[in-house]
């Protein structure tokens, strides 16, 4: 089964289509935001410094690295290069998405970059043309979302002292199930999905979540092959139907 065939041509023209399409994940982030907040405050940011984080980096989990790190007392340079790294992932996500963002100036593309999640490129990859006010209708939506729940996190962080002790992988699972299942529609897209997170797992421990990259390029490689086999005999199957 070919994937692209799978694929919508063309998103909705409408920045209110994309909110409706990523409002279902939107929930799925608020315990995740709501601990940043806790923790942030816990590592000495304040309440600005908390929210600060969240309006400049918009980044999840290195937002988190960041945090610990400037909470240990880290310098600018450390925690810049760390969370660059947590981000590599987004290279990928920018190399999908680019060639298939319509009506958008480079300029535009730019500032695309800095609101792109996993959460809305889950959202827009699914077409294979994304019209620009869908991507921010998504992508905004997704932003706000973000600022409000570490609001929470922030002005309610000296209650929630026991969710600081939670492990942030628990506090991620409902944002990542709300990413993942919805995107699991045919075989490529479990391969693709069950690879990569065999490939993650055996690559955890590999410091600066280097696992993650390799986990996704042998995802895409896996996929790809599927793909390329199940395309290469289809003549045979349908010479077998007739």
């Amino acid at each position: 089964m070919d994937i692209s065939k799978q694929s919508i041509e063309t998103s909705p023209d409408s920045v209110s289509a994309g909110i409706r399409a990523i409002s279902p994940m939107l929930l799925g982030t608020a315990p995740f935001g709501i601990v940043f907040g806790a923790f942030a405050l816990d590592m000495g940011l304040g309440i600005e410094g908390g929210q600060a984080m969240s309006l400049l980096v918009f980044a999840g989990s290195a937002q988190f690295v960041g945090a610990n790190l400037f909470g240990q007392g880290a310098s600018i340079v450390v925690i810049a290069v760390t969370t660059l790294f947590i981000n590599l992932r987004h290279t990928l996500y920018g190399a999908s998405l680019g060639p298939r963002l319509l009506n958008a100036k480079p300029s535009e593309r730019i500032l695309m970059s800095f609101f792109l999640t996993d959460e809305s490129f889950a959202i827009v990859s699914q077409f294979k043309e994304v019209r620009a006010r869908y991507y921010w209708g998504a992508a905004l939506a997704m932003y706000f979302n973000w600022q409000v729940w570490t609001f929470v996190g922030l002005v309610s962080g000296s209650y929630l002292k026991g969710l600081v002790s939670l492990s942030l992988g628990f506090v991620m699972v409902p944002a990542f199930i709300a990413i993942i299942v919805p995107q699991l529609k045919n075989a490529g897209s479990f391969i693709c999905g069950i690879s990569a997170a065999g490939i993650s797992l055996i690559f955890s421990d590999f410091p600066n979540q280097i696992g993650l990259i390799i986990a996704a390029t042998v995802a895409i490689i896996a996929t790809l092959m599927f793909e390329y086999f199940m395309s290469s005999n289809r003549p045979d199957l349908d010479r077998g139907q007739e």
